[in-house]
C-alpha cells in the first residue's frame, strides 16, 4: 500500500514548507560506561545498533501548527553520526468538531505506557524496560535456518539485534491512531502497516496490524490501562520463495496478538509505574511462541533536584518440546536490575548515574553489568 508512504512524505514536504515558523528544539545525550562490558551487552540495542548507551546521540525536534487544528510533528534521531527519521506525522484534533482527534503518518507507539518516557529527560534511568527493547530469538526472514524446534533453539547462543521484541519503541510505524477522551477514560485506535513490535514506513502485507489502548484516571494520581493488538506482522519476502518463484508460505497468514496492562502512581515526591505483557507470535513449522514480560519502576524525589530511581526487569518465554520430548524455552529467560541517582543541576539537564545489571537463565555468557553516567540536555 503505497497510501501511507505518501501521506508521510505530504507530512514531511509541508513541515518542510513551513520551517521558519516552526519551533525547533533538541536533547543530547552524553554517556561514560565501562565500555568492555557494554560491548557484549545484546539487551539494549536497536535493529539498527544504537542504544541508550552510547556516547553522544541527539534528538531534533519540528514542530509547526500551520491550522488551529492541525500539527505537524518531526522528529530526527542522530546517533554514531547517523541521521534517521524518528517520527513524522500530522495531527487533527476535533475532527468533525468532536472530541476525536487524529495522528497519522510515521506515528509515536500506540500501546503501553512507557512511550512519553523514551526520552532522556522523561526517563529516570538510562536503559529502556526489557519489553520495549529486548530481542528475542525470533528472526523474521530466517525460515531457511529454521527445519525444526531443535535448530530454533539452537539459535538461542548466536542471537542477532534483529530478533523480535514484545513492544518495539526504538523506531515507530507509519499508521492512523483515533484517539481522545469521555470522562476520565482516555481511549485509543491504530492501524499500523507493521506491528508493534516490527515497525515499518512502507506497507508491506495485505493486512495492517489493529491496537487500542484505554487508560482510566482515578483521581490526580492514579491511572491504570489496558492495550491490545492483533493482526500479522511479517514483511513480504521474510518466508523465501520457491525455485518456481511461488512464495512456499502467506505471510499474512501468521499472526501476532498480545495483550498489556498498566498501573501508574505519578505523586508529588513517589511515583510507581508497573506493566506486564503477553504475546504470542505464530511462525511455519514452530509451535506458537508464547513471551511474557513486564517490569515496576519506582522513582523518589527526596530532595530539590535529586532523586533515586530503580526498576526491576522480567522476560519469560514460553516452552516448547525438542525432538527428545524434553521441555525448554524457546529463548533465554532473563531478569535485569536498573537503578541509580539523578540531579538536576538546572531546569533542562539531567545528570544521572546508574547500574544495570543484566542476568540469563541458560547462558552466563550473555550476563552483564553495566555502570553509566549520562548527562541529558535539553536545548
Amino acid at each position: 500500500m503505497k497510501l501511507a508512504l505518501a501521506v508521510l512524505c505530504a507530512v514531511v514536504i509541508c513541515a518542510e514548507s513551513l520551517f521558519a515558523e516552526a519551533n525547533v528544539s533538541g536533547l543530547t545525550d552524553i554517556v561514560f560506561k565501562n565500555s568492555d562490558e557494554f560491548r557484549k551487552d545484546v539487551t539494549n540495542v536497536t535493529f539498527k545498533n544504537f542504544s541508550n548507551f552510547h556516547s553522544m546521540r541527539t534528538r531534533l525536534f519540528f514542530d509547526a501548527k500551520p491550522e488551529d487544528n492541525l500539527s505537524i510533528f518531526i522528529q530526527v534521531l542522530i546517533n554514531n553520526n547517523t541521521f534517521s527519521l524518528y517520527g513524522a506525522y500530522a495531527r487533527i484534533e476535533h475532527l468533525g468538531g468532536s472530541g476525536l482527534n487524529a495522528n497519522i503518518g510515521f506515528i509515536p507507539g500506540t500501546v503501553g505506557a512507557f512511550g512519553p518516557r523514551t526520552y532522556s529527560d522523561k526517563n529516570p534511568l538510562v536503559g529502556q524496560p526489557l519489553m520495549y527493547i529486548h530481542h528475542s530469538n525470533l528472526y523474521p526472514g530466517r525460515k531457511d535456518s529454521v527445519n525444526s524446534v531443535d535448530d530454533f533453539l539452537a539459535q538461542r547462543t548466536t542471537r542477532s539485534r534483529f530478533g523480535l521484541p514484545v513492544i518495539y519503541d526504538a523506531c515507530w510505524n507509519t499508521g492512523l491512531e483515533l484517539y481522545g477522551s469521555k470522562g476520565n477514560l482516555d481511549y485509543s485506535l491504530g492501524l499500523l502497516v507493521g506491528s508493534v513490535g516490527y515497525t515499518m514506513i512502507e506497507q508491506n502485507k495485505d493486512i495492517p496490524q489493529l491496537t487500542t489502548h484505554l487508560v482510566m484516571h482515578s483521581g490526580p494520581s492514579l491511572s491504570y490501562g489496558v492495550s491490545a493488538w492483533a493482526g500479522p506482522y511479517l514483511y513480504e519476502d521474510a518466508l523465501g520463495y520457491e525455485a518456481d518463484n511461488t512464495k512456499e508460505y502467506n505471510y499474512n497468514d501468521y499472526l501476532n496478538t498480545g495483550a498489556a496492562a498498566e498501573v501508574q502512581w505519578i505523586g508529588d515526591y513517589l511515583s510507581i509505574i508497573a506493566e506486564a505483557a503477553y504475546t504470542n507470535w505464530q511462525y511455519p513449522g514452530l509451535p506458537d511462541l508464547g513471551l511474557a514480560a513486564g517490569y515496576i519502576e519506582a522513582q523518589y524525589k527526596f530532595t530539590p533536584g535529586w532523586y533515586l530511581a530503580g526498576r526491576y526487569d522480567a522476560w519469560r518465554p514460553s516452552q516448547l518440546s525438542d525432538s527428545q520430548g524434553k521441555k525448554q524455552y524457546w529463548d533465554f529467560p532473563v531478569s535485569r536490575v536498573e537503578f541509580g541517582i539523578g540531579y538536576h543541576p538546572f531546569r533542562r539537564m539531567t545528570t544521572k548515574l546508574v547500574t544495570q545489571i543484566n542476568r540469563f537463565e541458560g547462558d552466563s555468557d550473555l550476563n552483564t553489568n553495566l555502570y553509566a553516567l549520562q548527562w541529558s540536555i535539553g536545548f
